[in-house]
């Protein structure tokens, strides 16, 4: 193993459904400080951009400041209008 081995960061998977029904997931992962970061992703894994990023001491509060950081957003200005063909 090398001397600049990879940091280990635990990641879950959930699923989010905007008003019209189209989902995407969010990829939450742990952070060495032990916050925790709440991304929204459109897979072929399209991540969101940085600044739509929520970070909490805990999943269940990143997974609620994201709730409020996305409301009234729609999947194309989360991810771009090429992300879901």
């Amino acid at each position: 193993m090398s001397d600049s081995g990879y940091v280990l960061q635990k990641v879950e998977w959930f699923q989010l459904r905007a008003p019209d029904g189209t989902a995407f997931f969010v990829m939450a992962s742990t952070l060495p400080n032990g916050f925790v970061t709440a991304v929204p992703c459109d897979l072929t894994m399209v991540r969101a951009e940085h600044h739509l990023m929520a970070l909490a001491p805990s999943t269940d509060e990143a997974l609620a400041q994201l709730q409020t950081t996305l409301a009234g957003k729609t999947r194309d200005e989360l991810f771009g209008p090429t992300s879901h063909r």
